[in-house]
């Protein structure tokens, strides 16, 4: 299945710059949010959602899914 990938903020530089933070990633049909965040090697520190709903990492992904994935936020 092919799965939609948004890189946000920093995570962009990930990607060729042409990117703009966008991808297509190809996974088996029973991926996860955390098959992508490693075929992307990425930290698995990072944040998920799919169309703007927050998922963790576990979350079993479906064809056409638009997945953001984002550094988590921190303050006080």
């Amino acid at each position: 299945m092919q799965i939609n990938v948004t890189l946000v903020g920093s995570l962009r530089d990930k990607l060729p710059k042409a990117a703009k933070g966008k991808t297509t990633v190809t996974l088996p049909d029973d991926a996860t949010v955390a098959d992508v965040i490693g075929q992307l090697g990425l930290s698995s520190t990072v944040s998920a959602a799919i169309s703007g709903v927050a998922v963790d990492h576990s979350h079993h992904l479906q064809p056409g899914d638009e997945l953001q994935l984002f550094r988590q936020l921190g303050g006080g």
